[in-house]
């Protein structure tokens, strides 16, 4: 996984009983993952596993962040081209990747977060700041995570998206969203 924040948020939408039998490996960011990908491979243990999945966000660059999954399938020894959220055929073990939001859209998975949120009318707030402020941020990754973070603070006790996924209140982690990211992570 990219980081922590993904990490939290399959381990809350995963839920306890699947999230056990998973072994997660977090990355120290997105140009960390081939490394952490090819030190995986020398683990002693790597020969055991049933799957492996790779968990990033899209940012702000298709081609780019293809091209990085490249070079984390290749870091695991898999020369067949992702198929966003599907493993590929015949690779032992077997690999898949999920580029959040939909392997399509620029964005994160506070993009899938923004559209989970339970408080509506907090959310239109967060909006109308947004607008006034001018809209800061240049990019979408850093539009939402500027939108989410604006939205966790505004929560009655301020939060890290880390905190809010935790038994979350903030969050409807049964949403429709989470479909896709649930099921990838049921596949592994």
């Amino acid at each position: 996984m990219e980081g922590g924040d993904e990490q939290k948020l399959c381990e809350a939408i995963a839920g306890p009983t699947m999230w056990s039998g998973l072994v997660c490996w977090k990355a120290s960011g997105r140009a960390d993952l081939p490394n952490l990908a090819k030190l995986a491979t020398l683990d002693p243990s790597f020969g055991h596993a049933r799957s492996v999945g790779v968990l990033l966000d899209m940012e702000d660059n298709l081609e780019e962040a293809h091209a990085l999954v490249q070079r984390t399938l290749a870091a695991l020894n898999v020369t067949t081209p992702f198929v966003q959220g599907s493993f590929v055929p015949g690779a032992a073990p077997k690999v898949g990747v999920f580029l959040s939001p939909d392997g399509q859209q620029r964005g994160s998975i506070d993009g899938l977060c923004k559209q989970a949120v339970r408080d509506s009318a907090l959310a239109s707030c967060v909006d109308t700041l947004v607008t006034c402020a001018g809209q800061p941020h240049t990019t979408e990754a850093r539009k939402l995570k500027g939108w989410l973070d604006a939205y966790l603070a505004m929560q009655p006790e301020p939060l890290r998206l880390h905190q809010a996924l935790n038994g979350s209140k903030v969050f409807d982690l049964t949403h429709a969203v989470f479909d896709p990211l649930r099921a990838f992570l049921q596949a592994l």
